[in-house]
């Protein structure tokens, strides 16, 4: 009776705080120096902070090459699944004409032609990146003689665009990293957030994710990650995803990670970001949705409980409510 009643709880107090809303793609555009950039994509993914990161990066790069036209970096988010990163390379003004729509008239998105660096992809590396737009800076004339106009139909796009051959992508991939681009790497670009005044955060440095607590002015080194996927902050915990599916849990106030790595269960199912919600004194409500092969309402709906002053998480509470 006792589990039943806790579960019942739980429940009351998850669902009158669970909000829903309705989903549509967006853009965001920054501008820092002479680059441009633009992220397409669903819902409010780390990705778009790691574009503003690679703005500030590409900017540098732009001065130490000492190139000053206009650059745009241009980011198409496959969110659903996962994606091979494709890259485009081109001068022109960023415009894209749709197969789909003929009659519809591709918008210039640069006020006179300059590099264009656009990609398609799951997740966004900065070094490859930068790589691109180096070669880019470099070769531009080349790039403007040899660009054509290709059909890109994949990923959910529908594209004409200007791009040299692809495959050049590879070469530039696999070349190693200038000297350029090395001394760029060790620069300290902080996560992009206005209102950010202390608590946790982190910092992009020699291509490392470094998780800091920052408390009047100063700050003091947490932990060091290869990846970021999500960073939520709820009350006065901080949830840090380095994958889709592993994530560590962090105290505002404090230099201190307060869980052990947790691994969420059919995280590869899911393709946007958890909603996380505090529902009660130290208890979190994660949730998502995802695809089953069992039978009944689809998409079926998991909840996690996480506790956290005994770091404890509760996987499936539907599923903890049929036992």
């Amino acid at each position: 009776m006792k589990k039943t009643k806790n579960i019942a709880f739980l429940l009351i107090l998850l669902f009158t705080s669970m909000t829903v809303s309705a989903h549509q793609d967006f853009w965001v555009v920054t501008e820092s120096g002479n680059v441009k950039t633009r992220i397409k994509t669903g819902y409010q993914y780390e990705e778009i902070k790691k574009v503003q990161i690679i703005g500030e990066l590409a900017e540098l790069l732009a001065k130490k090459l000492n190139y000053n036209e206009p650059i745009l970096l241009d980011f198409n988010h496959y969110y659903v699944g996962t994606a091979e990163p494709i890259y485009f390379l081109s001068f022109d003004n960023g415009t894209i004409k749709y197969n789909y729509d003929g009659a519809r008239k591709g918008q210039p998105l640069l006020s006179k032609k300059g590099i264009v660096v656009r990609q398609v992809s799951s997740e966004f590396d900065i070094v490859n990146t930068l790589k691109m737009l180096e070669y880019s800076i470099n070769n531009w004339k080349t790039i403007k003689k040899e660009q054509t106009k290709i059909e890109y139909n994949e990923n959910y796009c529908d594209w004409i665009i200007n791009s040299i051959d692809t495959n050049k992508s590879i070469d530039i991939l696999a070349s190693k990293e200038t000297e350029v681009i090395k001394e760029i790497k060790k620069t300290k670009i902080y996560r992009p957030e206005k209102d950010f005044k202390s608590g946790i955060t982190y910092y992009w440095q020699n291509d490392k994710y470094n998780i800091v607590f920052k408390k009047n002015n100063k700050e003091e080194l947490v932990t060091t990650l290869n990846r970021i996927y999500d960073i939520q902050r709820k009350w006065n915990t901080v949830f840090i995803f380095e994958t889709s599916s592993d994530f560590l849990v962090y105290d505002t106030y404090k230099k201190e990670i307060v869980s052990k790595k947790w691994k969420i269960e059919n995280a590869e199912k899911n393709y946007r970001p958890y909603e996380i919600n505090h529902i009660g004194g130290d208890k979190y409500s994660i949730s998502f949705y995802y695809y089953s092969k069992e039978p009944g309402i689809q998409p079926k709906n998991q909840i996690l409980i996480y506790a956290r002053h005994d770091d404890k998480l509760i996987q499936n509470l539907n599923k903890l409510m049929k036992e």
